[in-house]
């Protein structure tokens, strides 16, 4: 195995893919490994420079995967590819030797910055490689998978509504000078791994607003309650406020209460035929 190396373990071959893009021409070679058993023959035969490992994969995860390159390889940079929704442990991370993470999944833009923050200007390290050293690629084939069945649409839908006609084609990329303020990187990491292969969900907004509207109005009274407990803990004015109107409605209610308890009480004396004097 030569001894610039890039090792990926990732099942999903995208990741592959991008680092491919990224660092052609860059003199490194790339392995891809899917799983656990392929990534540590990978790491014995040495000669690792970076390796970028998933935080779960078939047979282990990254932590421990960064932990045997680092035992292997004491000079290689290891990052971790986390997705949107994964929990990355920085504590453990540091532990292990993790040089970095890169939010999953990423553009080749942002994979560059992330190396070159670690191994310098690739351009120029590639110049100083072997010109007929070509870059290997041994990629793992990913699994055949069955076209997921188109859905039909009823036979009494209305015209307004489009059957789903296969996965949305991503948007071309407009270059950098169109790209907006929000990085590549962080954009992608809110998007589902797998996110082209679900057909838009159609929502009703007849079903919809009034289910909204009486679920508000369930835990309306509730919110309400926990900002007026809050602001009686943190307000002195608040609580005086209340005092006042609970004071004035007291001595408004005195006179009905006074009557109230006299008739009760000579209802009482009429029937138990007490002597009033």
């Amino acid at each position: 195995m030569p001894t610039r190396t890039v090792l990926v373990v990732d099942a999903s071959p995208l990741s592959a893919r991008r680092v491919q893009e990224a660092l052609r021409g860059s003199g490194f070679s790339v392995v891809v490994a899917a799983n656990h058993a392929e990534a540590e023959s990978a790491i014995d035969a040495g000669g690792i420079a970076v390796a970028l490992a998933a935080l779960s994969f078939p047979g282990g995860n990254g932590y421990e995967l960064a932990r045997l390159v680092k035992t292997r390889s004491p000079e290689a940079v290891v990052f971790l590819l986390c997705g949107g929704f994964e929990v990355f442990n920085g504590e453990r991370a540091d532990q292990v030797g993790v040089y970095g993470r890169i939010n999953r999944p990423f553009t080749v833009d942002a994979l560059l910055r992330h190396l070159e923050a670690a191994l310098g200007p690739l351009a120029s390290q590639g110049a100083d490689a072997p010109a007929s050293a070509p870059m290997q690629f041994d990629p793992v084939p990913p699994p055949v998978r069955a076209p997921a069945p188109v859905p039909e649409p009823p036979a009494d839908a209305s015209d307004s509504i489009q059957a789903y006609d296969g996965p949305i084609a991503p948007a071309p990329d407009p270059g950098p000078a169109a790209r907006t303020a929000v990085g590549d990187e962080r954009l992608a990491s809110f998007l589902p791994r797998e996110w082209r292969s679900h057909p838009p969900v159609r929502v009703d907004p007849e079903v919809v607003g009034p289910a909204l509207e009486r679920a508000i109005l369930e835990v309306l009274p509730e919110v309400v309650e926990i900002i007026l407990n809050k602001a009686l803990l943190r307000s002195p004015a608040l609580r005086d406020l209340i005092e006042v109107a609970v004071d004035e409605a007291v001595r408004a209610q005195i006179g009905p209460i006074a009557r109230r308890v006299i008739r009760e009480r000579l209802a009482e004396i009429e029937a138990g035929g007490e002597d009033v004097g």
